[in-house]
């Protein structure tokens, strides 16, 4: 796994996942809008590196991200209004971070120039994707353990939550619904995280 693969997981991580609330339908959300800042942003790269505006390209694509997530904001107000209040900022931090970091951006040109669309996709997508299958976990068992419930979309533009266990037994569970015991999930989901995604790498680079 590259570095900045790992620089990727810690700043969302720490951005994103420890002061979002713990419940799993603002985690399914900000994961949903992960996986299409991803989408988006790696078409835009490919989009400004073909017509040649490369000294340009933070700028357009800081744009362009910004400008989907108003969108995608827009979209999830008309579905769930209280959501939006909810996460607030935090909507916005996935593609500023992305264009901080530098993360759609290849650290070596010439394997971006060299690379298809198709293959760039196929490989940012796989590595959103198993970020998120983390990030829905961790709020899975932040809403689960600290909460005792399991929250989704409801009807009527409200979100639903369904008991799951009793709060009178959750003791000490409880710590995980909280900021400290966010950090401390994070740390455990970032080893195994590393770990898998290395574990990968070494078996594509022995296939290869």
């Amino acid at each position: 796994m590259k570095r900045r693969s790992i620089f990727v997981f810690l700043a969302t991580s720490l951005a994103i996942l420890i002061p979002a609330p713990g419940r799993f339908i603002y985690g399914f959300v900000l994961m949903l809008e992960f996986n299409l800042v991803m989408l988006v942003g790696t078409l835009l790269t490919s989009l400004v590196k073909k017509i040649k505006l490369n000294d340009m390209m933070t700028i357009i694509i800081l744009f362009g991200l910004l400008s989907f997530t108003i969108l995608f904001r827009q979209i999830i107000i008309l579905i769930n209004p209280e959501i939006i209040l909810t996460i607030g900022f935090l909507i916005y931090v996935i593609p500023v971070s992305f264009v901080t970091i530098g993360y759609i951006f290849n650290e070596d040109l010439n394997i971006i120039q060299k690379a298809h669309l198709k293959n760039r996709l196929r490989l940012n997508m796989l590595h959103s994707l198993t970020y998120s299958l983390f990030g829905l976990l961790f709020f899975l068992i932040r809403d689960l353990a600290g909460y005792g419930t399991f929250t989704f979309f409801g009807k009527n533009h409200q979100i639903m939550e369904k008991v799951i266990i009793d709060s009178d037994k959750l003791g000490f569970f409880t710590f995980i619904a909280s900021i400290p015991g966010a950090l401390l999930m994070s740390s455990i989901f970032l080893f195994l995280y590393v770990y898998i995604r290395n574990r990968i790498d070494m078996i594509q680079k022995i296939e290869g």
